[in-house]
């Protein structure tokens, strides 16, 4: 009796201390689970919000970009055309022209154009005022022009010119930012043609799971819009690292006024919001920066929130297992071994496995279904992802098959054209497109008109991408279609220009060169719509720019095209080329024309095809291998075999 009592305190001595030693191991295994699960939700949750942080900057800026670029090419194709020379400079025309300008993008608040400061000099203004289109006209006594920013920048450095945020009191009454393009008239002054952005409407389409905001920095680290629920205390990035002693912010603003992207955190008890995440991107060629802030507290606040739901979780498991530990130790084995079979699968790869338990009310059982649903939750998100992968592989192979057709409607290269269609001694030519993006808004094309006459053109759609390939396609149609009709590259623009002006596709049009060249002696009728001119380089090395004429094409109906005439000697070579390539680079360092005209006579004597070549290769350089435009070029030899 006295041996099994013993064995009775010994076996309640041994209850007891495996009831410790289990609420101990429980204890220290849920410590750890939670602490390693928190710290992977955290770094997470982390990485997640920095690549959302940094995707949605640099898309949200490219976006902002091409809005940008079509006021900023609005303006500049307005300017073009006021500078041509073939439109009176009465009142009505250029209100009409301005009107047209703010039409030709719901961005543009309105627009000016003015004239250098004397005593009948007026400003002729076209903007979206209380709602509707108004059409204004003053002199400089009223709107003191002439000591504004957007009028004297531009004039001074012969540059387009983004102003910093101003209020506009007098005629808006908005805050706003000014494009401004200086052109020469025809007396040989310098006016300017202005394109106006209210801020207060411009809307930068910033939003994520975790809140944050956005700011639109200026050319001089102002912020030009804010969005969002984080406060600023500046005006600025420089004017906040100033006031929060904050030099990291400051060297992130230096980095913007160059172009750059980046990603940094901002750790200060300075600080408002506590520590911050900052993502920011360019916004194309403008100069601006689109920034991105995220707090860290809400993006880590779901895991703090997984911590505390788990640790209560654990703390009642903890006490339910002290008080039925004894009644709960045969059912725990097998719910167990269950989940460690299950999650030993999963691990080496095999997702199909489960559990297989029945139904069951205590947590080992609940825990199990739970861990078989996070498995079916996990495979069914597999399948979308692989899904999805799917479907953009095949929107991706979609592109690069249009992008193949969009290169066969280009002519085949010298000497395959010419087996094509037929010998023509003494004529050749070669024509090289790279696209900014998948698809190109540039063409070039080479046909036979008659057995003496070989059409040439080169064109550049406004904008970039499907829409751009689309409308080029149609216009490279119509071309060749009105080309067989007409007698002269004049006469058949002024068609084009009527067709696609009368079909009225909202802000898009083209700048063209379009030539007859009788390859037999070396004559050249050509007419320009808007496009920068032609180079002649002669034999000797000499360059000639070719007068160019008349406005872009689409635009505006009853355009007045006119014919210019041309001749290439033996050896001579013309050169064809879009704005893409004169305007590669930043916007305060641009290739431009006189570079062109250097590289064009230091190639002297070169063969189109390796003349193009260099060009390209020279451009391409200038601006990094990072193209905002496509460039496209076209070169023209007489030989002398003709």
């Amino acid at each position: 009796m006295k041996a099994l009592r013993r064995l009775g305190r010994l076996a309640t001595r041994l209850h007891a201390r495996l009831i410790v030693a289990l609420a101990l191991l429980l204890v220290a295994s849920e410590g750890v689970r939670m602490y390693v699960g928190y710290h992977d939700d955290r770094v997470e949750a982390e990485r997640q919000a920095r690549s959302f942080l940094v995707e949605v900057t640099r898309q949200r800026a490219t976006a902002l970009a091409a809005r940008l670029a079509a006021v900023m090419q609005a303006t500049r194709s307005a300017g073009w055309f006021l500078a041509s020379g073939h439109l009176d400079h009465d009142p009505d025309t250029l209100l009409d022209i301005l009107s047209g300008v703010v039409g030709q993008s719901p961005d543009i608040y309105g627009s000016a154009i003015a004239f250098a400061p004397a005593t009948d000099a007026h400003v002729y203004y076209v903007g979206r005022i209380g709602g509707r289109l108004t059409r204004l006209q003053q002199d400089d006594g009223e709107v003191h022009y002439s000591t504004r920013d957007w009028f004297v920048e531009p004039r001074r450095s012969g540059q387009p010119y983004w102003t910093a945020p101003y209020f506009d009191t007098g005629i808006g009454d908005v805050r706003m930012v000014t494009y401004s393009v200086p052109w020469q008239t025809h007396t040989g002054s310098t006016a300017v043609v202005t394109a106006d952005i209210a801020l207060d409407a411009f809307d930068t389409g910033w939003s994520s799971p975790w809140g944050g905001a956005s700011r639109l920095v200026g050319a001089h680290g102002n912020y030009l819009t804010r969005s969002g629920d984080i406060e600023a205390p500046g005006s600025g990035i420089f004017d906040i690292a100033h006031k929060l002693a904050l030099p990291q912010l400051e060297a992130a603003g230096r980095a913007m006024l160059r172009g750059e992207s980046g990603l940094m955190q901002l750790d200060t008890p300075n600080l408002p919001n506590g520590r911050l995440w900052m993502s920011w991107a360019p916004v194309g060629d403008t100069g601006w920066s689109l920034v991105g802030l995220l707090e860290e507290d809400r993006v880590l606040a779901n895991a703090r929130a997984q911590l505390a739901h788990q640790l209560a979780l654990s703390l009642a498991t903890l006490l339910l297992v002290l008080v039925t530990l004894a009644w709960l130790t045969r059912r725990l084995t097998r719910p167990l071994d269950a989940l460690r079979r299950v999650a030993r699968a999963v691990e080496q790869g095999d997702a199909a496995q489960r559990t297989g338990l029945g139904a069951g009310n205590d947590e080992i059982h609940q825990f199990a279904h739970a861990f078989d649903d996070m498995l079916d939750a996990l495979a069914r998100s597999q399948t979308e992802r692989m899904r999805e992968t799917a479907q953009r592989q095949r929107i991706e192979g979609e592109l690069a098959a249009a992008r193949e057709i969009q290169q066969r409607l280009l002519p085949p290269p010298w000497p395959e054209w010419s087996r094509a269609s037929g010998p023509l001694p003494g004529f050749e030519f070669h024509g090289l497109c790279e696209p900014a993006t998948l698809m190109s808004g540039d063409f070039y094309d080479a046909w036979l008109l008659d057995a003496d006459t070989v059409a040439l053109v080169i064109a550049d759609v406004c904008g970039k991408g499907t829409p751009a390939a689309l409308y080029m396609a149609m216009v490279r149609t119509h071309l060749r279609d009105f080309s067989a009709r007409t007698q002269s590259p004049a006469q058949t623009l002024a068609v084009l220009n009527h067709v696609l002006a009368s079909a009225g596709h909202d802000g898009m049009f083209v700048t063209l060169v379009l030539a007859h060249y009788r390859w037999r002696d070396g004559g050249l009728t050509y007419a320009c719509a808007g496009h920068p001119p032609p180079l002649l380089l002669r034999a000797d090395g000499q360059v000639e720019s070719l007068a160019r004429h008349a406005a872009l094409v689409g635009a505006f109906d009853a355009v007045e095209y006119v014919d210019a005439q041309a001749r290439l000697a033996i050896g001579d070579t013309l050169l064809l080329y879009t704005d893409g390539v004169t305007e590669a680079g930043e916007i305060a360092d641009l290739y431009g024309q006189a570079r062109l005209e250097s590289r064009l006579g230091a190639n002297t004597g070169q063969a189109p095809a390796t003349l193009a070549a260099a060009i390209v290769d020279d451009v391409l350089a200038w601006c990094q291998g990072a193209p905002q435009d496509d460039i496209t070029l076209l070169a023209v030899r007489r030989s002398a075999t003709a």
